[in-house]
């Protein structure tokens, strides 16, 4: 027996670098409608939060709530911006169990669904578990190209066994599950034997140990490297840090970069795990004494990162309110995250895109 199923044809779009800019856009829209103050915060989740992520090219949000009944008041409000209430995936269908504890609306932009909207309590399991997702593809860029490929294999699939339209993707949908909760089992080891984000007020001994790091890179690296800078959190006066200092070494080409990464071993360097690397991207720790004391950032010399480590340290060195801003966040997102690293770094993302952007660098 062929079994068929029953939805639209799911498209799957290449990454589209303006997905950011408009999850921002929207976002910002949502806030002066319904007000900052009725929101935790919004975070941009699903695919088209993951750089490079092929994905169908709808933006998911997902709204932080204080209590589940805020929402009754915000529905008037958003319905005048082009939002659809639907309450219907609240109950049990014969598709599946509803979500009592979600509020989703959907919103279409001349005729075509351009956001979709998961308003729930901040820190309920739909909240972390959709950030942990997001959180572990934008680590692990390998894995969320296993993901695109699945996604993108499962579409064809879903699309040759139609029968006629509806608003489900539920086949293609179930079938996804398998990855991610895969996924969510590597995360919550890494969780269990991580430690808890540790933030310290700025020292400017800091700098002063990048000099003497700097030094030390220069002289194992020679002319592989073209610049090497202070950059992150340590190398702005007055911002709270992890008390690891963030150093970019900006390789001539990253075909050295090899040789790079294996000088900078014998002086205490030793990389990440290789799936957190990239064509453009090697990360390294420094350790003394058994203790971690920096990262290393091999990156091209010029390239993107290169330009988004540098101006986003400019930008903040010369706006003290957006300093005062992140030091905020930073605070929250490690009070709220405690061992989840990736869940405190994923939750910076928009922030620092949004810094970058006003810089002038591509995000």
């Amino acid at each position: 027996m062929v079994s068929t199923n029953r939805g639209k044809a799911i498209l799957i779009a290449d990454y589209d670098p303006s997905w950011p800019e408009r999850f921002e856009a929207e976002r910002d829209l949502i806030y002066a409608v319904c007000g900052r103050e009725a929101f935790t915060r919004i975070e941009h989740m699903g695919s088209t939060a993951v750089p490079g992520l092929a994905a169908k090219p709808i933006i998911d949000m997902m709204p932080g709530l204080r209590a589940l009944d805020d929402a009754r008041a915000l529905i008037p409000k958003l319905e005048s911006i082009g939002y659809a209430y639907v309450p219907e995936f609240e109950q049990d269908t014969p598709s599946g169990p509803g979500m009592p504890l979600r509020r989703y609306f959907r919103k279409d932009v001349n005729g075509t669904r351009a956001f979709h909207m998961h308003m729930v309590e901040q820190g309920s399991e739909f909240w972390v578990k959709h950030l942990r997702f997001r959180n572990y593809l934008r680590a692990f860029p390998g894995e969320a190209r296993a993901y695109a490929e699945l996604k993108r294999e499962l579409a064809a699939q879903f699309n040759a066994q139609l029968t006629r339209e509806s608003d489900t993707n539920v086949g293609y949908t179930d079938r996804k599950t398998e990855f991610v909760e895969r996924c969510m089992g590597v995360m919550e080891e890494r969780i269990a034997r991580g430690s808890p984000v540790a933030l310290a007020e700025h020292d400017p001994g800091w700098a002063e140990l990048y000099v003497r790091l700097r030094a030390g890179i220069v002289a194992a690296v020679g002319g592989d490297a073209a610049d090497v800078q202070h950059v992150g959190s340590t190398a702005v006066p007055g911002l709270p840090a992890k008390p690891k200092v963030d150093i970019a070494v900006g390789a001539v080409t990253m075909e050295r970069a090899g040789a790079i990464v294996e000088r900078l071993r014998p002086i205490g360097c030793a990389a990440y795990e290789a799936a957190q690397s990239t064509d453009d991207w090697i990360a390294m720790y420094w350790v003394v004494d058994g203790r971690k004391i920096a990262n290393v950032h091999v990156v091209p010399h010029g390239g993107d990162r290169w330009r988004r480590y540098l101006a986003f340290r400019d930008y903040l060195r010369a706006h003290r309110e957006a300093v005062e801003e992140y030091a905020q966040l930073k605070r929250a997102l490690a009070e709220e995250f405690g061992r989840d690293r990736l869940g405190y770094v994923g939750g910076k993302a928009e922030f620092i895109g949004r810094i970058c952007r006003l810089a002038g660098v591509p995000t």
